[in-house]
């Protein structure tokens, strides 16, 4: 039961650090002029990581996990929208 907790709280610790960095990187992209096109696309991922660590503070972590998984789409959208810029 002990394992149990440590390891929800570990997963609770890295949804936030998840959420840290995500905020970072919108940052990042609004404040940076080659970046601010794909600014559009990227917007909310920080607030999708922050609706994973509401979910996970709930012990709601198959809800946090599916969250992230949208998350982890958008990012994919704008690499791949960047990938295509970087082409032509």
């Amino acid at each position: 039961i002990e394992n149990a907790k440590q390891g929800k709280a570990t997963v609770r610790s890295s949804i936030e650090q998840i959420r840290e960095a995500l905020d970072k990187l919108e940052i990042d992209f609004r404040s940076t002029p080659e970046l601010q096109r794909y600014y559009i696309k990227l917007a909310g991922v920080a607030s999708g990581a922050a609706s994973a660590e509401d979910f996970a503070a709930a012990n709601q972590f198959d809800k946090a996990g599916r969250t992230l998984l949208e998350v982890v789409n958008r990012l994919t959208d704008v690499l791949v929208d960047m990938l295509e810029d970087s082409e032509q």
